[in-house]
């Protein structure tokens, strides 16, 4: 499979800039191209430029051998393709150093990864069209911040976790930048986030590397809450030791997972209330966690430690086990990322971390029965769903369809062959179809 590499970004926007354009066009040419495409789209049958949902799951894989001339990649599966190997376009990007963070938003999939050895590559955010299946940008990060978990505020604007720099940084996506940096003195090694009634949850590990003893010191742990209106920090929430793991159950409780020293003290399950900022539980589960999920019943799902492996399930609602680790579902352990599909079937990766052989994708049904095996790639990790919609209306790849587009469509109008990135519709003409269809996204 060939591969395109992330670094040397050029090629990768070959279809973004075969003509230039002005990024100030005037207002009279703004407002007559609304107004068309607008009463054309009025005059459109509603099913015109209708196209079918592609239910794709993403998988970055994180093994980077030099020795065995690997690389982290992405893998793409089609879960609508009943047949396991013609389901996988294995490792068709290559994203180089250590991946951290995968976030999907339509379309569109940013991954977060810094580079911590080589010195080649910076710290950055890639910006993938799922559709396309190419690499259209990069948000630049302080170089060794080392960008983790990314979290949409709003269309425009996400938070990225950033730990060895002890901070979160505000991107303005359709500028592709950082516009701002918040920094408080709860801040330790900022790792995951999670956002919730207009608040984002941020952990903070609290952990050093001590080289003379060749061990991790671990500090107080904590959760800092922030106004993601106004990017300001509300509230400090201390942790047991390693709160790394966070995300939510979509209504009012905040879920943090808490690791341990990985050796005497073991992980927790720790339950916060979004309203009041005040934790209601803490679960000692007996053992070091590794990656969980959440199901849209409000049941967890945990990876149970290399002491008792398996997969456990906790019913948050209820707050009761239904699979503790003397019962837990050992045929899925070992799994290294988790999320739930549409379809409610659980999704995990499971790498093999010596670059043996590809490493697996295991489907589990609502019956908690093995469905599918994918093999996706060298070291799979993160693993994210997304629903494609053709958005080949978003021209400039921003993840927003907006006047923008219009403007940059419109100086195409009349060019003829394949590939040009106004022809929206793909009939090698760039007509007033291609604004009709662009005014429809609107």
């Amino acid at each position: 499979m060939n591969k395109v590499v992330a670094a040397p970004l050029a090629s990768a926007y070959k279809k973004v800039s075969r003509r230039p354009f002005s990024p100030a066009p005037c207002l009279k040419l703004h407002a007559f191209l609304l107004i068309g495409a607008l009463l054309l789209t009025l005059l459109t049958s509603p099913t015109f430029g209708q196209t079918d949902v592609q239910n794709l799951a993403v998988i970055i894989n994180a093994l980077d051998k030099d020795d065995l001339n690997i690389t982290s990649t992405l893998s793409l599966i089609d879960l609508d393709e009943p047949n396991e190997k013609r389901a996988v376009d294995r490792e068709i990007l290559t994203i180089g150093d250590v991946p951290s963070g995968l976030l999907i938003h339509g379309h569109l999939a940013y991954i977060s990864r810094f580079d911590w050895i080589s010195g080649i590559l910076s710290d950055s955010i890639l910006i993938v069209n799922l559709e396309q299946r190419e690499i259209v940008g990069e948000i630049p990060i302080e170089s060794s911040a080392y960008p983790q978990s990314l979290a949409l505020v709003k269309p425009n604007k996400m938070y990225v976790t950033c730990d060895n720099a002890h901070q979160v940084h505000v991107i303005d996506i359709p500028n592709r930048s950082v516009t701002k940096v918040i920094t408080d003195p709860s801040f330790n090694k900022t790792t995951g986030i999670t956002l919730l009634n207009g608040k984002a949850y941020v952990t903070n590990p609290a952990w050093e590397w001590d080289a003379e003893a060749g061990e991790s010191v671990y500090y107080q742990s904590s959760v800092t809450v922030i106004d993601t209106e106004t990017d300001t920090v509300l509230k400090s929430i201390p942790m047991p030791i390693n709160a790394g793991g966070i995300l939510n159950d979509g209504e009012s409780t905040v879920i943090v997972k808490t690791t341990g020293d990985y050796n005497l003290i073991s992980g927790n399950i720790v339950l916060i209330d979004a309203t009041t900022d005040e934790i209601i539980k803490k679960v000692d589960l007996k053992t070091t966690p590794g990656a969980f999920a959440i199901s849209p019943q409000k049941q967890l799902f945990i990876q149970s430690g290399w002491q008792n492996p398996g997969l456990l399930i906790y019913d948050v609602p209820t707050q009761k086990w239904i699979r503790d680790k003397k019962d837990a579902l050992a045929e899925f352990a070992g799994g290294s990322g988790m999320t739930f599909g549409v379809d409610g079937n659980l999704y995990i990766t499971k790498p093999d971390w010596t670059g043996g052989g590809f490493s697996t994708v295991l489907v589990m049904g609502p019956d908690e029965t093995l469905l599918k095996t994918y093999q996706a790639g060298h070291g799979t990790n993160n693993i994210g769903i997304a629903q494609i919609i053709s958005r080949r209306e978003d021209v400039n790849n921003d993840g927003i369809v907006n006047i923008s587009d219009l403007v940059i469509a419109a100086q195409f109008l009349g060019d003829q062959g394949a590939g040009i990135i106004a022809d929206v519709n793909a009939d090698e003409v760039v007509n007033i179809l291609d604004l009709v269809l662009i005014g429809q996204g609107l």
